[in-house]
Formats: structure tokens, C-alpha cells, sequence
């Protein structure tokens, strides 16, 4: 299986959306390398997370107050660097993503968030003293440009570490170069056991949809006796945990279809059969909505998932998106629903977009939205790993491995918590909170998100193991 089995799919969900431009504020350097490539200096956190090891039990933090990642001083100057893409100066990191292509608009709120996560860490004095620099590769959304894309940042340009989005990522040569790669999300191998160089950070697509269904009975008070969902034909392997998650949730029958050429003929099936509720795991979903439009029907207790939760599409048809079900991986940049108000964590997110990608700060339905968030606690992630590899003695690929492969509820305060990233044990941020897409009053016309769940929502009420993502991912994989 290849392609979009998480966030990407999931939360990053792309495909001919608009919302805000690239970044190229603040001091970043950012230079066309060649015709798919731009070279910039950024920043990230300088404070290294926990790095107790726990590679198969991780504890749950679900339900209380999250603490942010350890601000433990780090060492005292830069340490010794082996290995490429690092010297006593800068780190280098290479960045593989869909510029181009049907993810573009996402990837330019992507490449923001990351961008000025790196600038913050930059203008405090870089990650153990070294300035981080970026080359960022377009992949146009097409695997063999991703592999190309992976060689010549890895043998070409000796990057570090590679950030990409995941869909694309060319599992066997990150393998075989042991390349440390940390994903937005990923396809479902990236959480296998077998590829322990790669690290998701977020989560996959019917992980996600499962904490959806719970919410929208338990909070948002439906009681769907006939579900339909619409799946990515790459996550029909999972198909069963999901038809498993909605009977446990009451459901009486769970209708599967992939994407249509038509979805005329899908709508009119599903009204005949009085479906209740709708899942969305795919974006064609949007040719749904037309098609629901068209005929004056849609399901009676709502539509939508983590697909439907990205700014960028949902004002692609505003006016449809009005009620949609829609969430995210993190809690909203002031703080809710968790919160009051916002914390040190998300003040410092805030503060953060608002200097170095003040496209993104202007703008309340993107600054709150999912891809900057998450990107930003991705960001925040790579440079613990360098901060943490620093406190070995000596800062390498394999010291940067081993202070992921080695954490134990990883928690920035913003998003859900990373129990664990070792290589038997992929917990990715597997937590998000739901609501529904509303218009926004101020500006007016505009959509906004407003959460009905209390807080971040995991998994825990399936009783899943905590290492299931993991084993998921090996079981379907080999």
C-alpha cells in the first residue's frame, strides 16, 4: 500500500484548495536550488522533551492537564557533530513536498508553519548553537519525483534529516540509507516496525475517523443506526476496525463505497437505504456534495471527518461546509476547548506565526487550522531531536534515532501527546478534537471551527493497545 493513509489524507487533505501563501518573512534565506528546489534558513525550539525510554507501554495522558515538552537547559555550546548535513555553524534539513500539485495550497501553509517554527529557534540562537537551513524539494505529488527527490537531498545535497509529508515517501531507499525521516503522516508502513528510521508524527486516517464517530455520539448526541463511508481504496485494509468501531458505537449497518466516477448514483443508494451519517475518508467527497446539492438530500444527523477539516478546501464551497463535521489534531490556537485561554505553548505558536508568516496570523481560520498547527509541533519535534541528540556528547543521525526511539509522552501542550516513537511502537498523534464547521462572524462570510468535543479525544475507548498503530501497520504490511 502507498499514498495518503493519514494525515495527509486525512488532516493535510489537499488537493485544489486555497488558503494562505508561502512564507518568505522574517530573515529566512530562501533560494530557487533548481527548477523543484528552494533553499531557506529557519529556526525551531530549543527545548529537548523527555527521553525516558518506554518502547511498548507508553502511559496514556489523555484527560489531563498536557505538560509542555522539558525546558531543561540544553548543553552549554554546540557539541561535536558527525555524520553529514551538520557542522559547528548550521544543520541542514531537506524537506519533500507536494509544491505543485493537487496538495499545493496545503503545502503552502505547511512550508510557513515549518519555516517559522525554524526562524524562532533561529533568532534565539539556533538548536545547540547552529543556525538550521532548509532545501525544500517539490514532488509534484508523484512518488518517482519523491524518490529523486530523497536522492539528491541525501547524497546530493547531505541534508541531516528529511521532513516530508509522508504520501510519497520512498520507504525502502529511507531504509536502506537509514535515513532519519520524520513524516506529517504518512502511509500505513511508515508505522511499522520494519522502517525504524521514520518517524509519523501524526496519525492514520481511520484512527482519526474512529475518534470522529465517538465524538459525534458522544458529544455531539447522535445515535446513527445506518452509517455510509466513503474510503481512500488505501485504507481498505482497515475497513473492518472501522465497521467494528461503529457497531460498538451502536451502529446497525456500515455501508462501504470508494470514491466514484459519479456520485450521483452514491447519494441516491444511500437514500434509499436511510443512511443516518455519513463518513468521509476520501476528498471526493466534494463531488458528494454536488451531487447531495443536486438532489435535495444529505444524511439526516450530518457528513464529514478528518478530510473536511482543512480551512483550504472548506472555502472551496463555503456555503455546503456550513455544519460539516470537522476537527483537528490540535487544540485551537487560543487554547480551546482544553483551555480558557492560551497557554505559553500556544502563545508562543502565536507569536511565532505572527512575526515570521504573518499571512498565516492574519488569517484566524488558517492560524487555527490543522496543517500549521501540527507542522509546527513537527518542527518543534526535529529540533528536540537535535537538542536531544546533544546531550549524548556528540550530534548525529544515529544520537538523533536514539533520543526519538527513546521518548515517553512527548508533549508540546498544543497537539496530542507522542507516547512513544521507538521502532516497535509508533504512537504518532493519535488524538484530535471535533466540531463543526460554523460561519464566522467576524469576518463575516467566513468559516471557522467550533469544537464540541472538551478536549483532545484519543482511542482509549476502543481499548486498543497503546502500540496498535504499530501493529496495525506490521499485520497489514508482513
Amino acid at each position: 500500500m502507498r499514498g495518503l493513509v493519514a494525515v495527509v489524507g486525512v488532516f493535510a487533505f489537499a488537493a485544489a484548495a486555497c488558503s494562505s501563501d508561502d512564507d518568505d518573512s522574517g530573515g529566512s534565506d530562501s533560494t530557487e536550488v533548481e527548477s523543484t528546489e528552494s533553499a531557506s534558513t529557519e529556526s525551531a525550539s530549543t527545548e529537548p522533551a523527555s527521553s525516558e525510554p518506554d518502547s511498548t507501554e507508553p502511559a496514556s495522558t489523555e484527560g489531563t492537564t498536557p505538560e509542555p515538552a522539558s525546558t531543561d537547559p540544553a548543553p552549554t555550546g554546540p557539541v561535536p557533530a558527525s555524520g553529514q548535513g551538520i557542522d559547528e555553524e548550521s544543520v541542514l534539513i531537506g524537506v519533500s513536498i507536494d509544491k505543485s500539485g493537487p496538495f499545493g495550497p496545503v503545502s503552502a501553509e505547511l512550508e510557513a508553519a515549518l519555516l517559522a517554527r525554524f526562524e524562532v529557534a533561529n533568532a534565539a540562537g539556533g538548536v545547540n548553537g547552529r543556525q538550521v537551513e532548509t532545501i525544500i524539494l517539490d514532488d509534484k505529488a508523484d512518488p518517482t519525483q519523491a524518490l529523486e527527490n530523497f536522492r539528491q537531498l541525501w547524497e546530493r545535497d547531505k541534508v541531516f534529516a528529511i521532513y516530508t509529508l509522508g504520501q510519497n515517501a520512498p520507504l525502502e531507499y529511507i531504509q536502506q540509507n537509514e535515513i532519519p525521516t520524520f513524516t506529517f503522516a504518512g502511509p500505513i508502513e511508515s508505522f511499522a516496525s520494519a522502517f525504524p528510521t521514520i518517524l509519523p508524527l501524526g496519525s492514520l486516517t481511520p484512527a482519526w475517523t474512529a475518534q470522529t464517530a465517538y465524538s459525534v455520539v458522544e458529544y455531539g448526541g447522535l445515535a446513527p443506526k445506518t452509517v455510509a463511508v466513503l474510503y481512500d481504496p488505501i485504507n481498505e485494509p482497515l475497513n473492518e476496525f472501522v465497521e467494528d468501531y461503529w457497531k460498538q458505537l451502536g451502529a446497525e449497518e456500515v455501508l462501504f463505497d470508494p470514491p466514484p466516477a459519479d456520485c450521483s448514483a452514491l447519494v441516491l443508494k444511500y437514500q434509499d437505504a436511510d443512511v443516518d451519517y455519513w463518513e468521509w475518508q476520501s476528498i471526493a467527497f466534494l463531488g458528494c456534495l454536488a451531487a447531495e446539492s443536486t438532489i435535495g438530500w444529505e444524511p439526516s444527523m450530518g457528513q464529514g471527518g478528518p478530510i473536511a477539516s482543512q480551512i483550504a478546501i472548506a472555502r472551496l464551497v463555503p456555503d455546503q461546509m456550513v455544519g460539516v463535521v470537522a476537527g483537528s489534531p490540535n487544540r485551537l490556537a487560543d487554547g480551546r476547548p482544553t483551555f480558557d485561554e492560551p497557554t505559553e505553548a500556544h502563545q508562543a505558536y502565536m507569536d511565532g506565526m505572527e512575526e515570521f508568516a504573518p499571512e498565516i496570523f492574519a488569517d484566524e481560520a488558517a492560524l487555527n487550522g490543522t496543517v500549521p498547527m501540527l507542522i509546527w509541533v513537527g518542527g518543534s519535534f526535529i529540533v528536540d531531536a537535535i537538542e536531544g541528540a546533544a546531550e549524548s556528547g556528540e550530534i548525529s543521525q544515529q544520537s538523533a534515532l536514539d533520543w526519538a526511539w527513546n521518548i515517553e509522552d512527548w508533549d508540546t501542550g498544543i497537539a496530542g501527546v507522542i507516547h512513544s516513537a521507538a521502532p516497535d511502537c509508533k504512537t504518532g498523534n493519535d488524538a484530535t478534537i471535533w466540531g463543526n464547521w460554523i460561519v464566522n462572524p467576524d469576518p463575516g462570510g467566513d468559516l471557522i471551527m467550533e469544537p464540541f468535543t472538551p478536549d483532545l479525544i484519543d482511542n482509549e475507548w476502543l481499548g486498543v493497545e497503546p502500540c496498535y498503530l504499530t501493529t496495525f501497520a506490521d499485520e497489514l504490511t508482513g
